[in-house]
């Protein structure tokens, strides 16, 4: 089949909806824990937020290594199931299982005990099992479809679908958790409802999409099986090498950690410097609802400009939107904050809905410049820089709390405390949009891609 035709095939709309509704199962598991790890740790174990962010960054460690590796595991992978859809299924259940058993720490362990059963199953989490599943769930959009505009719409509807399970936590937590009881009894009810919804959501995709032929995909790359063939050590050569997966890695931590900090730090920013828990569910729809409605219209977009223009003229509108956000968090006008991260949230659904598409060709870039096509290998990038990325921006806040003096035992904080908290939420809006723009204007994968293919 020529690559023309490959590309012309389009997935069903039913099966782009299924892929999506996978991601809102990763945030039942993922943004679950980024956005509450913290304030159970200090408020409900009392136990040093200082020492729970510094295992978590010594746990990233780990989990940047396994990435890597993972990816390479599903390039090597040949099984009746794909290459990626058979790790993201046999990895679902164990994703499911230890997000319920993070949050149900045995109140008799000593406070040195309760320090190593988190650092444990925070890193077989992130490390292990969540790695596995968001790598293989990444990949499949290269796997099942070589349609560069069905890649940018199962980008759309996957951050529509994380969007639904990001508002729902916001939303529901806090009110979950007293309606059973608060403490340890309202995380464990919180935790067991989350795991089930998780599994359920996670498993979708599973039967939505299915990969491509291998042989189809070589003959649409123009490979052949001995040549795609890389040790692991080649593979990571190869990687450092290829300018934009560099550039992509960067992306993503920069998002993430951004990502990390506001969902680590909302929490307490509702709570103590709105005074209500419950607007962080307001936080939230302002910064995700608007950017789900403005998705549709960035495959448009990124048609007449290119993906990479389309994404960082966004992202420069975008640092322009979060003035709003940083003038009335300072003043304490809560509704310029709401407008200023509505806007800014649109201003993002460019780089939401084309970033897989991105990766997509810098695996075509590698397998352009250098003959090797490493499509599991590449697109770990992506989960290198969602989980380290948003690990350190939950660990920094650990840092920051401890920084301001925050007592999670204490029934009101000192006014230090509150403005260390104010500061960082609103740096942590506007600088990574910021950076994001700086890092995309060096994008040039589409139009490298062109010139290769022209002149071979």
């Amino acid at each position: 089949m020529s690559n023309q035709k490959q590309q012309e095939q389009s997935l069903s709309l039913i099966r782009k909806i299924g892929y999506g509704v996978g991601d809102a199962g990763s945030n039942f598991c993922w943004t679950f824990i980024a956005s509450f790890i913290m304030i159970y740790c200090t408020n409900t174990l009392g136990i040093s937020a200082a020492v729970i962010g510094t295992l978590m960054m010594i746990s990233k460690v780990l989990d940047g290594i396994t990435d890597v590796f993972m990816g390479r595991i599903i390039d090597a992978t040949h099984s009746k199931m794909g290459k990626a859809r058979f790790w993201y299924f046999v990895s679902s259940f164990p994703v499911a299982i230890f997000t319920f058993v993070l949050f149900n720490v045995p109140g008799s362990f000593s406070e040195n005990t309760k320090y190593a059963y988190i650092f444990i199953v925070y890193t077989l989490i992130g490390a292990v099992f969540y790695t596995m599943n968001n790598i293989a769930y990444s990949t499949l959009t290269a796997l099942c479809t070589k349609n560069p505009k069905d890649r940018v719409q199962m980008g759309s509807y996957r951050f529509i679908f994380a969007a639904v399970g990001i508002l729902f936590l916001s939303f529901c937590t806090s009110g979950l958790l007293e309606h059973f009881g608060g403490g340890q009894k309202g995380w464990t009810a919180v935790s067991f409802i989350y795991s089930i919804i998780c599994l359920a959501l996670l498993l979708v995709p599973v039967f939505a999409v299915h990969e491509l032929p291998e042989e189809e995909l070589r003959e649409a790359a123009g490979l052949d099986k001995k040549r795609d063939e890389l040790g692991f050590f080649q593979g990571i050569a190869l990687l450092l090498k290829n300018k934009y997966f560099l550039l992509i890695l960067a992306l993503y931590l920069v998002k993430y950690m951004g990502s990390g900090l506001t969902s680590g730090l909302g929490i307490y920013f509702a709570t103590y410097q709105l005074g209500n828990a419950s607007l962080l569910g307001t936080l939230s729809l302002a910064g995700i609802l608007p950017a789900a409605v403005a998705l549709p219209f960035v495959p448009a977009l990124t048609s007449k400009l290119g993906m990479s223009k389309a994404v960082m003229a966004s992202n420069i509108v975008g640092v322009l939107t979060c003035v709003p956000v940083v003038v009335g968090g300072l003043t304490g006008n809560f509704m310029l904050v709401l407008i200023g991260m509505a806007l800014r949230a649109v201003a993002s659904a460019p780089q939401t809905g084309a970033m897989n598409a991105i990766i997509a060709e810098t695996d075509e870039y590698s397998n352009l410049k250098f003959g090797h096509r490493m499509t599991g290998m590449i697109y770990s990038c992506s989960s290198v820089g969602i989980k380290i990325g948003t690990g350190l921006g939950t660990a920094l806040c650990g840092f920051i709390l401890d920084l301001g003096g925050f007592d999670g035992m204490a029934q009101t904080q000192t006014a230090r405390a509150v403005a260390t908290i104010n500061w960082s939420y609103l740096l942590a809006v506007i600088v990574p949009m910021l950076l994001a723009a700086v890092l995309f204007y060096f994008m040039k994968v589409e139009e490298d891609n062109k010139r290769m293919r022209a002149e071979k």
